[in-house]
């Protein structure tokens, strides 16, 4: 197996497990968000962003970021609000009902994932954070 076939299939292997963790929690859960509701809850928490860097974080269109947002402002986790510099635009906000919700989400994803890595021996809990620990000083 050549370099780059090897690097996509760690990308897919990377996207399949965040997917099998996602819906793993979502069996958990009465009321589930998706996953795109639960990267715009995150992102909405952080950035306080406009509809369009909300479609352009998840490479969606504006009518479909719009339709992702209103199914999280009728359940009150976000909230719309006239931008404080030009109140033609709106930007969208986490509700304290939104916070609860992402707390609750991070804290069932990390039990998810410690159930998960519990199979992995002692050598390999090793191998896998030595690696992410290069991963991630990489891409500081």
């Amino acid at each position: 197996m050549n370099m780059e076939n090897s690097i996509d299939r760690i990308i897919r292997l990377i996207f399949e497990t965040n997917k099998l963790l996602h819906e793993q929690r979502e069996q958990k859960s009465e009321k589930a968000c998706s996953y795109l509701h639960m990267v715009t809850l995150a992102y909405v928490k952080k950035k306080k962003p406009f509809m369009r860097e909300i479609a352009g974080l998840l490479g969606i269109t504006p009518p479909s970021a719009t339709s992702l947002v209103n199914t999280i402002v009728r359940a009150r986790l976000v909230e719309r609000q006239a931008d404080e510099k030009d109140r033609r635009t709106v930007r969208i906000v986490i509700t304290k009902k939104g916070e609860e919700y992402l707390e609750i989400y991070k804290q069932n994803a990390a039990e998810t994932l410690r159930k998960n890595l519990r199979r992995l021996t002692i050598d390999e809990q090793k191998q896998l954070t030595a690696i992410l620990e290069k991963v991630t000083n990489i891409t500081r």
